[in-house]
Parts: structure tokens; C-alpha cells; sequence
């Protein structure tokens, strides 16, 4: 059975909650990430193989120097989808990825990365990285026989680099493709009325954003916003506002609007999250993997796009959107679902299904779309999970949200997270932990050792004691001694 190690926060199947979510970062600090985790994790699900998440922990810290060779005796293949990683605040998470890629004797296939600059910026707005950059491209391609990248954006910035065409396959991102190549999405409704059903994604941090968030509220009272970034997810659990975004106008506090009437969610899987926007009417905003959430359950969506990252995107999936740098104009639900054209969008998905599968054929990866290929097992996974239902808000009509707080705090507080009954477990640790068997196993194990230690100093200190005690018994036997012999003297 072929055995693969798969970079993602948690594989497709088990639960976590909100709480251990937030405090143990199971998706990277965006829930966005797990769409195209999951979605690679899918098209390479088939009976025979066996994926193991690595729970991202080969990029939270170096390795050890025994990683690269316990990951090539224990898989066939390291596969890592990723997102938008060419960018400055990813450097040292990139350095330490390359850093084990560089002791790997297996294949490793990067799938969907891509280059993040400013909106109106060139590939030049990145040459401060260029030197890890081009650390890691090449400790994947002497691993792999090609590169996936987003888009054209990120392609031209490699060439720069000095890599090759033949290096490079722009394959988009994968989870567009996870319903396969007849995967089509038409609009549900002709118009949208004010009282209509509607999903809002929102980057908080964007100019202008805030007084386009509160309109959009005001406008529309069956709107409700879906968040994804930890500081969303920390909003809505414990009331902490973001702690770097200023304007009153943003979702980002408990006194705005939409958190106080409960129309905030945020989910902690990737299906429910389909499931959901799927009864929206229409969905629009700046994230694109809330718009792509969107498409996925069948709901046509409008990617308001503000960086190189989402636009590159868009652009070779054909998606619907617009340039949207500054949120300074009177944006419209209503005039934005009528410009929302899927038409290229639904061609442009089996051409893009054809290139990604190719990908990853090229890179020796068996998938479900291949002729014979089977997937029982995962369906059947997937059939049979039970996911958490979406975060509210605190001020939920039926006091939930507030009980689900309760009960993770009584069943222990972040500093005991390691004891914690719902913990989340990586299935394979990396890097590792020194010691053997289960992180609890091995936690009880150094606290063992430290209460070992302990105890011998303890011991220590005793043995001082006594020989302190013993030293002032003989010499005050010593002084009576001579006493008495001057007594007799």
C-alpha cells in the first residue's frame, strides 16, 4: 500500500472543536486553508493508499536531524499543498520546510502554491525573498518533476528566479476541482431582492472595508457574514476584539452590528461550509476561498479581488470578479449579482480539471478521476463524519455558544491544553518529539523525568542535611567529651 505524508491542519474526517481549533491553530490561522488541503486530500483518496496528515508541524519549527530520515523509511511521497506562501511573514515557515525537503530521499510534489504582492505591484515587490525562494523551488524540483503553481503572476515571478517553463505547471488552486471536471455552477435567482439570502466574506484589514461591511448589514437583514482568520474565530468564542484593525465599522468587535444580531458564523470543516453558503442566494466578498466555499455548494459567487493573491486566481479559473483596491464606492448586492458571468467559468473547469490532473500524473501521484481508480474508503469516511456544527456568535437566542464556552473551560484552561479531553492528536508528529508513543505518553513521560529530578535533588538535600546533623552530633559529643576532662583534670 502506498503511503503518503500530506501537509494539512487535520485530515477530512475528524472533528474538532471551535475551542481546540483556535488554541491549537488546527488551520493555520485561516479555515480557508483546509479547502484546498481537503481538496488535494480528496483527489488523491483512493483505495490503496494511505494519506497521513503531518498537521503542519514540519513548517511550525526546524526540523530534527533525524526528521528527513523518519519521514522517507515511514512514506512514499510528501505532498504539500499550499497557498499563497512567496511572501515576506512566510519566509521562516518556508526555510524550515526547505530545510526538511533538502534531507528527503522520496518524491515531494508541491501542489498550488503561489507569490502575494500588493495590488498595482510587480514580481519586483518581492526580491527581498528571492534567496529562500529559490532555496526551495530547488529542493522540490530535485524531489519532483514539476512545480504547481496558482497562476501566471507566480509563474513569471519563478522565471525570474531562473527557473524554467518546464519546471513550472500552472495549475491554479485544486479546490475548484474536487467535484471533477463536470462541475458547473448557474445562478439560483434573476435579481436580488433586499430580504434575500445572502453570504458576505470580508478581509478586515482592507481600506475602506468597514463602511462597505456596515452597508451591506443595513441593506440586507438576511445577510450573514462568514468569517475565517483565527481573530475571527477568537471574536466569536471569547468577545476579543481584532487587535489590529481600528475601525468601528468592521466585524471585528462585539458592539457591531452583525455580531450582536447573530449574524456572524464561521466554520470548522470544509463540507458543512459547502452545505451551508449552498442555501445562499448569492455570496460576494474579498476572500477567495470563501467565494470558491461559495461555487462549491452550488451558489454563484462575486470575488471582490484587492491583491495579486486573489486576483492571479481569478483570473485563470475565470472567475467571476472585480479590482476592488480601495472599498471607497456604493457596491451593490443587487448590481453585483447581475454582472456575477459564470459562463467562463463553467468552460474553463474541465480545461483546468485536465491540467491538474495531468500535474498530477506527471508527478508519479495516483488519483480518483484516473480510469479504474477507486474510492470507497474515503466516501465512506466522509459518509460516516460528524463535523461540529458553525461558530455563533455569544449572543445566540438558545445560550449554546455560551454552554460549548463553559464546558471546554471546566474541562481544562489553555495552560492545560496538553491534558485537555478534547485535544486534538496529529496523526504523525513532525517534527518530532523526543521519546516514544502517544504526545500524552510522552508529555506524562517528561514530567516523569522532571519529578525524577526532583526527587534526586531532594535526596541530595536530605543526604546534606543529615551529614550537617551528623557533623553537629559529634561535635557536641566532641564538646561534652572535653568538658568532662577538664572535669577530672
Amino acid at each position: 500500500m502506498a503511503r503518503i505524508l500530506i501537509r494539512s491542519g487535520k485530515d477530512p474526517f475528524t472533528p474538532v472543536s471551535a475551542e481546540t481549533t483556535l488554541t491549537q491553530d488546527v488551520f493555520n490561522s485561516n479555515s480557508g486553508n483546509l479547502l484546498f488541503q481537503h481538496a488535494v486530500w480528496k483527489s488523491l483518496a483512493i483505495d490503496g493508499t494511505e494519506l497521513v496528515s503531518n498537521s503542519t508541524l514540519s513548517e511550525r519549527r526546524a526540523p530534527a536531524a533525524d526528521d528527513a530520515k523518519r519521514v522517507s523509511e515511514e512514506f512514499d511521497h510528501f505532498v504539500v499543498p499550499l497557498a499563497n506562501a512567496f511572501r515576506p511573514d512566510f519566509v521562516r515557515h518556508l526555510d524550515h520546510l526547505s530545510e526538511l525537503i533538502e534531507g528527503l530521499t522520496i518524491p515531494v510534489t508541491v501542489v498550488g502554491i503561489g507569490a502575494q504582492a500588493p495590488h498595482g505591484s510587480g514580481v519586483e515587490a518581492l526580491a527581498d525573498i528571492a534567496k529562500p525562494v529559490r532555496r526551495f523551488v530547488s529542493a522540490v524540483l530535485d524531489r519532483s518533476a514539476s512545480i504547481g503553481v496558482r497562476g501566471q503572476f507566480t509563474r513569471n515571478y519563478l522565471r525570474g528566479l531562473g527557473f524554467g517553463d518546464a519546471d513550472i505547471d500552472v495549475i491554479g488552486c485544486p479546490s475548484l476541482f474536487q467535484w471533477g471536471p463536470d462541475f458547473r455552477v448557474e445562478k439560483k435567482v434573476d435579481t436580488i431582492a433586499d430580504d434575500a439570502p445572502l453570504g458576505l466574506n470580508l478581509t478586515p484589514e482592507v481600506p475602506g472595508i468597514g463602511a462597505f461591511a456596515l452597508a451591506q448589514a443595513a441593506r440586507h437583514p438576511n445577510l450573514v457574514y462568514v468569517g475565517q482568520d483565527q481573530h475571527d474565530l477568537r471574536l466569536l468564542l471569547w468577545g476579543t476584539p481584532f487587535p489590529h484593525v481600528d475601525d468601528p465599522a468592521v466585524p471585528v468587535h462585539l458592539q457591531h452590528p452583525l455580531y450582536q444580531e447573530d449574524r456572524m458564523r464561521l466554520f470548522l470543516d470544509t463540507w458543512p461550509w459547502y452545505s451551508y453558503l449552498g442555501q445562499r442566494d448569492f455570496v460576494y466578498g474579498s476572500r477567495f476561498h470563501g467565494n470558491v466555499a461559495a461555487l462549491l455548494g452550488g451558489t454563484p459567487a462575486m470575488l471582490l479581488a484587492h491583491d495579486t493573491r486573489t486576483q492571479e486566481l481569478a483570473e485563470h479559473h475565470r472567475m467571476p470578479f472585480i479590482e476592488v483596491p480601495r472599498f471607497d464606492a456604493d457596491l451593490r448586492a443587487d448590481e453585483l449579482h447581475a454582472a456575477t458571468d459564470l459562463r467562463g467559468f463553467n468552460e474553463e473547469m474541465p480545461l483546468g480539471h485536465a491540467r491538474y490532473t495531468a500535474f498530477l500524473e506527471r508527478n508519479g501521484l495516483d488519483h480518483r478521476w484516473a480510469p479504474g481508480a477507486v474510492s470507497t474508503t474515503f466516501d465512506q469516511q466522509l459518509a460516516g463524519a460528524s463535523w461540529p456544527r458553525p461558530v455563533h456568535t455569544l449572543l445566540a437566542d438558545d445560550g449554546s455558544e455560551v454552554a460549548s464556552r463553559l464546558r471546554w473551560l471546566r474541562g481544562g484552561m489553555v495552560l492545560d491544553i496538553t491534558r485537555h479531553p478534547d485535544r486534538y492528536e496529529p496523526p504523525f508528529e513532525h517534527p518530532a518529539y523526543t521519546g516514544a508513543g502517544s504526545r500524552h505518553a510522552r508529555i506524562q513521560g517528561q514530567v516523569d523525568d522532571r519529578a525524577r529530578a526532583q526527587q534526586a535533588q531532594i535526596d541530595r538535600l536530605r543526604s546534606r542535611i543529615e551529614g550537617l546533623e551528623g557533623r553537629t552530633f559529634r561535635a557536641r559529643i566532641g564538646y561534652w567529651l572535653r568538658r568532662l576532662r577538664l572535669r577530672r583534670d
